[in-house]
C-alpha cells in the first residue's frame, strides 16, 4: 500500500471539508462587518458633534479644583470617558490610604476596554484575506480534480467560488483596516483624555495619603 496516497487522500478529504466552514465564515464575517459599519459611522458622527474648540487642558485647573468634571467638558467627551470619571470621582471620596492603587487599577481596565474594542477589528484584516486565500486554493484543487476527468462545467464552478472568495476576503481585510486605523487614532486619543483626566483630578493625592512624621 502507498502510504503518501493515503496521506494525500486524507489531507485532500481534510481540504475539501474545509470549503463549507471557511464560506460561511466569510459571509459571517461580511454579516458582522456590516453591523460594525453602522455603528461605526454612528460613533463617528458623535465624535464629530462633540469636537470644542477649547482643549481639554484649559479645562485642568478647573477639574483639579472641583474634582468633577465640568458640564462643559462632559459635553465634548464620549461617553464612556464621563463614566470613568464618575467612578474616579466615587474612588476620591472612598475613605482609606490605597486610593492611588485603586486610581490605577481603574485606569488600566479602561485602558484593557479600550484594547478590546480596537481587537475585535483587528482580527478582522487577518481572518478576512485568510479565509479569502483558503476560499480560492480548495475549488481550484477540486476543479484541477475535475479538468483531469474533462468535467468542464465542474472547472467552471470551482474557479467562480474561488475568485469570489478572494474579492470577499480582500475586501474584509481593506475595509476592517481602513476602520482598525481610525480606531487606533479613537482609543489613543481617549486614553489621553484619561490620563490627562486622572492626574488632573487625583493631583496631590499621594502628599494627603502620605504618613506625616511626629515630633
Amino acid at each position: 500500500m502507498d502510504i503518501f496516497a493515503v496521506f494525500q487522500t486524507i489531507l485532500y478529504t481534510i481540504s475539501t471539508a474545509l470549503l463549507m466552514p471557511v464560506v460561511a465564515l466569510l459571509i459571517l464575517l461580511c454579516l458582522w462587518l456590516f453591523i460594525y459599519t453602522g455603528g461605526f459611522f454612528g460613533e463617528w458622527i458623535k465624535r464629530r458633534q462633540k469636537r470644542s474648540k477649547r482643549p481639554l487642558s484649559a479645562f485642568l485647573e478647573e477639574i483639579n479644583r472641583s474634582g468633577t468634571l465640568p458640564e462643559e467638558v462632559q459635553s465634548m467627551l464620549p461617553g464612556h470617558i464621563t463614566a470613568y470619571a464618575r467612578d474616579l470621582e466615587n474612588i476620591l471620596k472612598q475613605p482609606g490610604i490605597l486610593k492611588a492603587e485603586k486610581i490605577e487599577d481603574l485606569n488600566q481596565k479602561k485602558q484593557h476596554t479600550l484594547l478590546k474594542s480596537v481587537d475585535k477589528i483587528r482580527i478582522v484584516v487577518r481572518t478576512g484575506p485568510s479565509l479569502g486565500l483558503m476560499g480560492t486554493l480548495i475549488p481550484m484543487g477540486t476543479g484541477l480534480s475535475g479538468l483531469t476527468q474533462g468535467n468542464m462545467a465542474q472547472l467552471s464552478s470551482s474557479l467562480i467560488l474561488a475568485f469570489t472568495t478572494t474579492v470577499v476576503g480582500i475586501a474584509l481585510g481593506i475595509s476592517s483596516y481602513f476602520f482598525t486605523v481610525v480606531k487606533e487614532q479613537w482609543m489613543l486619543e481617549d486614553m489621553r483624555r484619561i490620563n490627562l483626566i486622572t492626574e488632573a483630578m487625583a493631583k496631590g493625592l499621594s502628599k494627603e495619603s502620605a504618613p506625616t512624621d511626629t515630633p
